[in-house]
């Protein structure tokens, strides 16, 4: 199996397009890609019970789009990724208010592994709702939390809107942001 997800367009004309096109362009480039191909894996996870490779995988690409967007990096960004696409209407959908100890636990699977903090955080499928904290104790239904982050990306998610979200100004900074990460060698 090859992996070709960088390789559709010849390096030159695509750097081409980002620099010469409006910010749309590049930034429809960059979310069409995550979601043709990183949602792709992270949407079978779920079913898998791949929990780790499903936190990781939607950290990544809310880090990845918040500096994008924002220029935030880190716990900042992740929760204004969360608050932007992903959180949900009621109180145990909106994750970014559990997004501190989901960025600081994610921080342990992907660097440390071992720690104590993995005792304040479990998972739980069967869970009925997206989370809750109990005695200093956070249960996550990852499924809740994948599908919540999915429907992001659908084709009427909140992330398509993203020019309702962001100001011209943002949009212009957007773009100089992916043609510098995508110059870097």
């Amino acid at each position: 199996m090859e992996n070709n997800a960088h390789q559709i367009e010849p390096l030159e004309k695509r750097l081409e397009r980002f620099q010469n096109g409006q910010p749309i362009e590049s930034i429809l480039s960059l979310l069409n890609s995550i979601d043709n191909f990183f949602n792709n894996e992270i949407r079978i996870t779920p079913k898998q019970y791949q929990t780790s490779l499903l936190f990781l995988g939607i950290h990544a690409v809310a880090l990845t789009v918040s500096e994008i967007f924002w220029g935030l990096k880190g716990e900042s960004g992740y929760k204004k990724f969360l608050e932007s696409f992903v959180d949900g209407d009621t109180k145990d959908k909106k994750f970014s208010s559990v997004s501190s100890k989901i960025h600081k636990w994610r921080n342990i699977v992907a660097h440390q592994w071992l720690s104590s903090s993995g005792y304040s955080i479990q998972y739980d499928y069967t869970l009925e709702a997206g989370f809750i904290e109990k005695n200093n104790l956070l249960t996550i239904n990852p499924e809740i939390y994948c599908k919540q982050y999915l429907n992001a990306f659908s084709s009427e998610g909140k992330i398509w809107q993203f020019n309702k979200i962001l100001t011209d100004s943002e949009l212009i900074k957007s773009k100089k942001r992916i043609v510098d990460k995508f110059k870097q060698k």
